[in-house]
């Protein structure tokens, strides 16, 4: 069924200007959208626009030459997930066949990469292009995107939506220590690890005590003559997450007959996934304060590494916290790094050294140590400060988080700043589990946004003020009675003083809100001469003449939103003259 091909018999616009749109209600207009970054989040949304979208052209920037992001990019000895591997991929291709239940880095950047082979991604994706600078044309309802080129050329690009998932571990930066690029030996960072360094039968100062530096300091310890490491502030190493699944909270392959199952049996497969899940989303009830939860894991994580640390009362008091509870930092996974420390060939100190030298280091006590190689396991930049210039309404984003990020909404907008999103911005759920559920869920949400302004011609969304002023202060109260609250240096509270820039609640009320937008809290610019019903159109709807059912409210027959054929009972009802 078509609409009618009518001339005008009627006004069609009115002295104000206003003029109805000859379309149809649900009618897609094209929307230009740029995002960055090649990672996680930038494949899911890459896939849900090929899978969901209409009428979207899709651009992904991408600084770096491959896929996966900080899993390309991160290739030290002994990287590997945290998170079990199983909950570690996205619903809509699971792997079954993973090789260990806590994924090495390079099995975690096969798979993503092996997601934008068997899906044809790459077509949306410019690899070597660096965004230098975005701004928002507000008499264009535009982003304005500078972009480096892999020849070093900058060129610009426009679009009507712009997404920022370059996520947060990606800025990463040499310490400030004195004397750092005056060693003469092999000098690396964990997250650029030169493939032709061999550490083997080295001597190797390990600066950082973090998850890069623990995973490194565990993994090269049997196989280096000496390790130098440093522990300026205390925190809580407690066995990988989901243990009980593990073999003696330890990491494990999956047998043949395992891999065989999850394959033949997808049922199975996902129960056992949604069970390991099941486990992780309980934890954040440690995170509470006083609660019976964090009472238990604190005295289980403190009796742990005190057994693991075999009695060595000098480690005991430079490693266990006494001021802060397990939660206030990201607890840490560090199979085997208690162990390591033990051992002869590992030199702990606790007061910094003075300086580096072009042979090692001079310690606190003025004593200089020659080593072969310095590994900075330093960590990134956490500060949620974009690196490149985000300019809307004469306003940097730069300079408005140079302080703290006190003005996102629900780690996914920005005040004043029309049609740019963000996957886990400030005030993301990154305490506790797996940040692929969370990835999925804000690239459903970003998608209806799209999708509501290509049917009803926004031009712009902006967060209102309101909204977002409202969510920070239940944000700043519930955070409070948490663990993240605590006198701890963490990524989770980068200004001293201020509030942990942590989501307030649990993974699963993320995924409840952020499923179904809060249209409520967003202000919109309309085509149509600003009237918000131009896209009712000429009075008909899409779905009479794409072959869609128009009696839909009845109920589908057989499951099926298409027009039925009536042929067979038609004559049985039609009444000849």
């Amino acid at each position: 069924m078509s609409a009618p091909n009518c001339q005008p018999l009627w006004p069609s616009k009115n002295l104000r200007g206003y003029e109805i749109p000859e379309q149809r209600f649900g009618t897609l207009r094209g929307i230009k959208v740029i995002a960055i970054g090649a990672g996680i989040s930038g494949i899911c949304l890459a896939h849900d626009v090929q899978d969901n979208g209409e009428n979207i052209d899709l651009t992904i920037y991408e600084m770096g030459s491959g896929y996966a992001g900080t899993w390309f990019w991160n290739k030290y000895p002994g990287c590997r997930c945290d998170i079990p591997s199983v909950n570690y991929q996205l619903s809509w291709s699971p792997k079954t066949d993973w090789r260990e239940f806590y994924a090495t880095a390079p099995e975690i950047q096969e798979y993503y990469e092996g997601l934008v082979e068997k899906f044809g991604l790459q077509r949306y994706f410019h690899l070597s292009h660096e965004v230098i600078r975005a701004e928002w044309l507000d008499d264009q309802k535009k982003w304005r995107i500078a972009v480096r080129g892999p020849d070093g050329k900058e060129f610009e690009d426009e679009c009507d939506v712009f997404i920022n998932a370059g996520g947060v571990l990606n800025a990463w930066k040499w310490p400030d220590i004195k004397g750092l690029h005056d060693f003469k030996g092999t000098l690396c960072h964990t997250a650029r690890w030169p493939d032709n360094f061999d550490h083997k039968g080295k001597r190797v100062a390990v600066i950082g005590s973090g998850s890069s530096g623990i995973q490194v300091l565990a993994t090269i310890q049997p196989e280096v003559q000496q390790i130098y490491h440093w522990i300026r502030s205390p925190t809580w190493i407690i066995g990988p997450f989901a243990q009980q699944f593990s073999a003696e909270g330890k990491n494990f392959e999956y047998t043949e007959e395992q891999k065989k199952l999850f394959t033949e049996d997808p049922y199975h497969a996902l129960k056992y996934r949604k069970m390991i899940e099941s486990e992780l989303n309980q934890r954040f009830r440690f995170v509470i304060q006083g609660t019976p939860e964090q009472k238990a894991v604190l005295e289980y994580t403190n009796s742990d590494m005190r057994r693991r640390l075999q009695g060595n009362q000098r480690l005991i008091d430079a490693i266990i916290p006494k001021n802060f509870v397990v939660g206030c930092r990201r607890p840490t996974p560090g199979n085997g790094y208690l162990e390591a420390l033990l051992e002869p060939n590992v030199h702990v100190f606790t007061e910094m050294f003075e300086r580096i030298t072009e042979k090692g280091f001079v310690d606190a006590e003025g004593k200089e140590y020659e080593v072969d190689a310095v590994v900075c396991a330093t960590g990134f930049d956490t500060s949620f400060i974009p690196r490149f210039p985000i300019i809307a309404q004469g306003v940097n984003v730069q300079d408005r988080w140079s302080k703290y990020p006190v003005d996102s909404y629900l780690s996914m907008a920005v005040k004043g700043t029309p049609n740019y999103f963000m996957y886990y911005g400030p005030h993301a759920p990154t305490g506790h589990g797996s940040t692929t559920p969370m990835i999925e869920s804000l690239t459903r949400c970003f998608m209806k946004i799209i999708k509501k302004m290509q049917t009803e011609n926004i031009l712009s969304v902006t967060i209102k003020d309101r909204a977002a002023d409202d969510f920070n202060e239940h944000r700043e109260l519930y955070l409070k009675r948490t663990a993240w609250s605590g006198q701890c240096s963490s990524w989770y509270r980068p200004v001293p003083g201020e509030s942990p820039v942590v989501f307030p609640g649990n993974r699963v009320l993320f995924i409840e809100l952020v499923t179904n937008p809060r249209w409520e809290d967003w202000e919109y610019e309309y085509g149509y001469a600003g009237n918000r019903f131009g896209y009712l159109g000429d009075g008909f709807t899409m779905r009479e003449i794409d072959g869609r059912d128009n009696t839909f409210y009845y109920g589908l027959l057989d499951g099926k939103d298409e027009q039925p054929d009536y042929s067979d009972i038609r004559p049985l009802y039609t009444h000849n003259p």
